[in-house]
C-alpha cells in the first residue's frame, strides 16, 4: 500500500507540499554549516526546521551528506580517484563501510525523530550519480556523458547501496536528475531497472525529481516532480518554479515540490508565502 498516495488522497485542498529546505535551514538555523556528520545535531537541526516549515514530506538529501563526508575523508577521495574509469569513483564511494554506517544511522534517527511523517531518501539518479562522483574524485568541472550502459551498470551499484536502508523505515525514494541526465526515452528509464526493483521490493514510493520534462512514460514510477506533468505517473506532481517567491502564484497539483532559497527573503516573508500556498 502506498503511504504517499494515501496522504495525497487525504489532503484534497492544496495537495501535499514537499519542501526542499536544506539550503534555507542551513542559512537560517545552522549558520551556513549544516551538521550532517553529527547525527544528534542533524536531528535537532531538522526538528527545528520542520517545526518552522511543516513540510508534508521529510526528506534526507544523501548527496549533501556525502559531500560533507568527502570533505573530511581524504583516504576515500583518494580511493575514488585510483582508477580513471567513469564508474570507478561511484563504485568505491557506495561501497565504503563507514559512510554506509553513518548514513544508515542518520536515516534510522530521522525515522525515530519524525514518527509517522513521510520519510524520503533523495539520491542522485543512476545517470546523474556517476558524473557527480567522478567530479568529486577528480575535481572535474566539465560535464561527462553517461551512456545507457553506464547508467544500467550504475543502477546495480546504487541498488546494492539502497538495500542498506531496507529496514530503516523509509517511505519514499526520490531520484534526482540534473539537466543532462533527464531521461529522454522509455529506454533511458529502463536503465534504472535495478533501482526500481529495490524500491518495489521494499514498498517504497518511487519518483524522479527533474528540472525539465522528459519524453518517456512514467508508468513504472509513482510520481515525477517536474515543471510540467509527466505522462504515466500515478500521482500528478509539480515542481513549483523559483518565480513563485516573487509572484506568490503556483499551479494546483496533488503533490507540489518547492525549493526554499538560502537567501534573499526574510523568514516572515517565507512563512507568508507558504501559508498562501497551503490555502490554495
Amino acid at each position: 500500500m502506498s503511504r504517499l498516495l494515501d496522504r495525497v488522497a487525504a489532503v484534497p485542498i492544496g495537495g501535499l507540499l514537499w519542501l526542499d529546505a536544506s539550503d534555507y535551514a542551513s542559512a537560517l538555523l545552522a549558520k551556513g554549516a549544516p551538521p550532517w556528520l553529527d547525527v544528534a545535531a542533524t536531528l535537532a537541526w531538522q526538528r527545528k526546521a520542520q517545526g518552522l516549515l511543516h513540510s508534508d514530506v521529510i526528506s534526507l538529501p544523501l548527496a549533501l551528506v556525502i559531500e560533507a563526508w568527502l570533505a573530511q575523508a581524504a583516504p576515500l577521495r583518494s580511493a575514488m580517484a585510483a582508477k580513471p574509469r567513469l564508474l570507478a569513483p561511484l563504485k568505491v564511494l557506495l561501497a565504503d563501510a563507514a559512510l554506509r554506517a553513518h548514513l544508515a544511522e542518520l536515516v534510522r534517527g530521522m525515522r525515530a525523530g519524525f514518527g509517522d511523517a513521510l520519510l524520503a531518501l533523495r539520491v542522485p539518479s543512476p545517470r546523474y550519480w556517476p558524473a557527480l562522483a567522478y567530479a568529486q574524485a577528480f575535481a572535474a568541472d566539465q560535464p561527462l556523458e553517461v551512456s545507457a550502459d553506464d547508467a544500467d551498470a550504475a543502477a546495480v551499484y546504487v541498488a546494492d547501496f539502497l538495500r542498506g536502508f531496507g529496514e530503516a523505515g523509509v517511505d519514499v525514494l526520490l531520484l534526482e536528475e540534473c539537466p543532462a541526465s533527464v531521461p529522454s526515452s522509455d529506454d533511458d528509464l529502463c536503465c534504472y531497472g535495478a533501482v526500481i526493483n529495490v524500491a518495489r521490493h521494499y514498498r517504497w514510493d518511487l519518483g524522479l525529481l527533474q528540472p525539465s520534462a522528459g519524453d518517456y512514460d512514467a508508468a513504472s514510477l509513482d510520481f515525477v516532480i517536474a515543471p510540467t506533468a509527466q505522462r504515466g505517473a500515478t500521482i500528478a506532481a509539480l515542481r513549483i518554479p523559483a518565480s513563485f517567491w516573487d509572484s506568490g502564484r503556483a499551479a494546483a497539483a496533488p503533490l507540489r515540490y518547492l525549493s526554499l532559497p538560502a537567501s534573499g527573503l526574510q523568514p516572515e516573508a517565507v512563512l507568508e508565502r507558504l501559508s498562501g500556498l497551503r490555502a490554495g
